[in-house]
């Protein structure tokens, strides 16, 4: 994936840790925004494209300071467990979580937008503990391992796939 923002590398747990003392519950660590389209659909494609740079625009602060890491595929690949393409926000402070959530609530359009934790258990974060808003697509879980392999780095391209415990270090 290529990301549009980056962690903060003077501060990154400015990105990480609450200003208001917020924390998810065990073992969530982090959120993930995965906004689909279809990139051989120019109005789709289109739409994406401008949701995207809007999101930017709104969130730039967010985006410098690495609160919001946006990511997106490059030549508009379909990778993982997704059915088209997408592209994603990830977001680990509470109180960013909740401002992008209703963000996303009222600008997603016509898109589907999957939202899942990361707390370490890939199945169970993209299907049981995962909310959608618009059209639910259907995900091609038989790619997950069926034991929890870890949450990844949270900001770190490539980064290892920690448990919840390493998480917090």
């Amino acid at each position: 994936m290529d990301y549009l923002t980056k962690l903060n590398p003077e501060d990154p747990s400015s990105a990480t840790k609450s200003t208001l003392g917020l924390s998810y519950e065990y073992p969530i660590k982090y959120y993930d925004f995965h906004v689909y389209y279809f990139a051989h659909n120019k109005k789709s494609l289109s739409e994406s494209n401008f949701l995207r740079d809007k999101f930017l625009a709104e969130f730039t602060k967010e985006g410098k300071d690495g609160s919001v890491i946006v990511k997106k595929l490059p030549n508009d690949q379909i990778i993982g467990p997704h059915p088209t393409q997408f592209w994603e926000v990830d977001v680990c402070r509470p109180e960013i979580f909740i401002r992008v959530l209703s963000w996303f609530q009222l600008n997603h359009g016509s898109l589907s937008v999957l939202i899942h934790p990361q707390s370490g258990d890939d199945l169970l974060d993209h299907t049981n503990r995962a909310l959608w808003l618009g059209d639910k697509l259907p995900l091609f879980t038989d790619v997950f391992d069926p034991f929890p392999s870890g949450i990844a780095e949270y900001g770190v391209k490539g980064g290892r796939r920690l448990t919840p415990e390493e998480f917090e270090s």
